[in-house]
């Protein structure tokens, strides 16, 4: 049974560690290979240190979902980060030995009830790498609009094609048959 709660400190190096085989498996063509494979779950680590062992910021969620105290997938998200598209889904990865088990819908569903709770008439949006194939069907057929696309330096140091999706009405992913 999947358990969904709030980060805490202890789970920094596992979501690290996950954030890190994501972005190797889904990845992989996209940012430089020598950096997925040796660098990307320390950089990942600095990243995810810095927003678990601070007091988590109120306009922060970081949710994970747990199963037999193994860590299967994650997302964070961020309140009015753009005054036009709303809240930030900055991140949402799931272990790829648990993609097609609803996982991720349901840390999509999590992330649009916090922000809902919060900020009732807010956006939801994300970036996601334009090659990540993947992932653009995922967010499509939950009901996500391409609205946007730009070149965003990635961590690898390459400049890389990026499309911003956002739903006007998070509620459709809490609301939806699809849950």
């Amino acid at each position: 049974m999947i358990v969904f709660r709030d980060a805490v400190v202890s789970d920094c190096v596992a979501v690290a560690a996950l954030h890190a085989l994501s972005w190797r498996v889904a990845y992989r063509g996209i940012l430089a290979q020598d950096f997925l494979e040796n660098n990307a779950e320390q950089d990942r680590l600095g990243v995810w240190r810095t927003r678990l062992t601070a007091a988590p910021p109120e306009r922060q969620l970081v949710r994970v979902a747990v199963e037999d105290d193994q860590l299967v997938g994650f997302g964070c998200a961020f309140l009015d980060e753009d005054a036009r598209w709303g809240a930030l889904l900055d991140n949402l990865h799931v272990h790829p030995d648990y993609k097609g088990r609803g996982v991720g819908r349901q840390l999509m569903a999590h992330v649009a009830a916090w922000v809902i709770d919060r900020r009732p008439s807010s956006a939801l949006h994300l970036w996601v790498f334009e090659e990540n194939h993947p992932a653009r069907r995922f967010y499509e057929r939950l009901g996500g609009a391409a609205v946007e696309r730009v070149i965003h330096p990635a961590a690898d140091g390459r400049e890389v094609p990026s499309v911003r999706y956002m739903w006007h009405e998070p509620s459709g992913l809490i609301t939806s048959k699809r849950f």
